[in-house]
C-alpha cells in the first residue's frame, strides 16, 4: 500500500515537471488573437503560397514580386512560415515578406536635407535587426525606396554606433512602421572594409 502510494507522488511529479511539446498547428493557432497590428505585407521576389507551413506541400499558385497580402495573424519571431487570408488562404515563408509602406511615410527623395528631420529613404537592400550587430535579432529586410525614421540626439545628429567593421543607425520603429513595431532597431549604414564612402541611407525632403 506503501509503495502504491509512493508511486502515485512520483506520477504526479514526473506530469507536474514534464516539458508539454505544443505542436505547431497548436501554435499557430494560438497567435491568431494578436490582430492589433497592421496584416499588410509584402512579397519581396516571385514566391508560392504553400497549402500547409512546409515547402515540401502543395504549392497552390505563385505571387509575383511586390504583391501585396494580408496575414491571418502576427507571426513570432522565428517562425519560418504565416497564414495569410488574401489574395488566397494558405501558407508563405516570413523571409519573403517586407511590411507595407503606409502614405503616412511617403516622402520624396531631396539632394539636400532638411535640418532636424528624421527621415531617410533606404538606397539598397539592408537588414533590419534589434541590435547593432551582425548577430541581432533579425525584424524584416528593408528594400530601396522604403522610408524610416532614424532617432536623432543633442544637436540633430543621427544616433549611431561602430561595431564589426559597420557603422550601425538607430531606426525609430514605431514611427517607421506606425502600428506594426514599436521600440527601436538598427541597420548597417555604412561598410567601412569594403565600401566606406557609401551609405544606405538617403535623405527625405
Amino acid at each position: 500500500m506503501e509503495f502504491q502510494k509512493l508511486l502515485y507522488i512520483f506520477t504526479l511529479v514526473k506530469i507536474a515537471t514534464f516539458p508539454l511539446g505544443v505542436p505547431v498547428f497548436a501554435q499557430i493557432t494560438q497567435t491568431t488573437s494578436n490582430s492589433s497590428q497592421s496584416s499588410c505585407r509584402a512579397t519581396k521576389v516571385d514566391t508560392p503560397i504553400f497549402q500547409e507551413p512546409s515547402t515540401s506541400s502543395k504549392a497552390i499558385r505563385i505571387l509575383s514580386a511586390k504583391t501585396k497580402i494580408n496575414l491571418a495573424y502576427i507571426p513570432a519571431s522565428g517562425d519560418r512560415f504565416v497564414r495569410i487570408k488574401s489574395p488566397t488562404s494558405g501558407f508563405i515563408q516570413t523571409a519573403v515578406l517586407t511590411f507595407c509602406q503606409t502614405k503616412n511615410n511617403a516622402q520624396t527623395l531631396w539632394t539636400k536635407p532638411t535640418i532636424g528631420s528624421a527621415c531617410r529613404q533606404i538606397v539598397q537592400p539592408v537588414t533590419l535587426l534589434r541590435q547593432p550587430s551582425t548577430k541581432g535579432a533579425f525584424i524584416t529586410t528593408l528594400n530601396p525606396n522604403a522610408v524610416v525614421f532614424v532617432n536623432l540626439v543633442t544637436g540633430n545628429i543621427v544616433k549611431s554606433y561602430k561595431s564589426e567593421n559597420y557603422i550601425w543607425v538607430e531606426i525609430d520603429l514605431s514611427r517607421s512602421f506606425p502600428g506594426e513595431l514599436s521600440g527601436n532597431g538598427w541597420i548597417a549604414n555604412t561598410d567601412l572594409v569594403n565600401t566606406p564612402g557609401l551609405s544606405n541611407l538617403a535623405y527625405c525632403s
